[in-house]
């Protein structure tokens, strides 16, 4: 009898883990407003450019890579979503090796470029450009080992 309660107990746990949602991954959902393209020059990895807020700087829940798996060296053109307080956007990034890199209050607008470079981990950088090519912004990275 005690074994079947705990079955049952542990059945009804997991179903309620399935069937709830986190508030948190649904803020994340957001709509793309343009486009950019993000250069990886530092190492194979995911990326997200998320909007710069609040809520979105006090959580490690960030959605679904805005780039996701690209590689040192490429290029791609990513969505841009709507941008976050002042306008700004916040930078997170984990790369196959499990280093994490972040930047916050950086602007960008669609159809501008954003490139990650550096070859040390003290002297990691984003570089935006604007839609002519001219430089719109150098950011300062943070990046350690998870």
């Amino acid at each position: 009898m005690r074994k079947k309660i705990l079955t049952a107990v542990c059945i009804f746990s997991m179903l309620l883990l399935c069937c709830c949602t986190s508030k948190e991954t649904e803020t994340m959902e957001t709509k793309s407003i343009g486009t950019i393209t993000f250069m990886n020059s530092v190492s194979d990895a995911d990326v997200w450019i998320l909007a710069d807020t609040e809520a979105n700087r006090k959580t490690t829940l960030w959605g679904t890579a805005t780039v996701s798996k690209i590689t040192k060296g490429e290029s791609r053109q990513a969505p841009l979503c709507e941008p976050g307080d002042e306008g700004l956007y916040m930078f997170r990034m984990i790369d196959t090796d499990k280093y994490y890199y972040s930047a916050d209050h950086i602007a960008i607008k669609d159809g501008w470029t954003v490139e990650i470079k550096g070859e040390e981990l003290h002297l990691i950088t984003i570089e935006v450009t604007d839609g002519n090519g001219d430089p719109a912004g150098t950011y300062e990275v943070f990046a350690a080992r998870l």
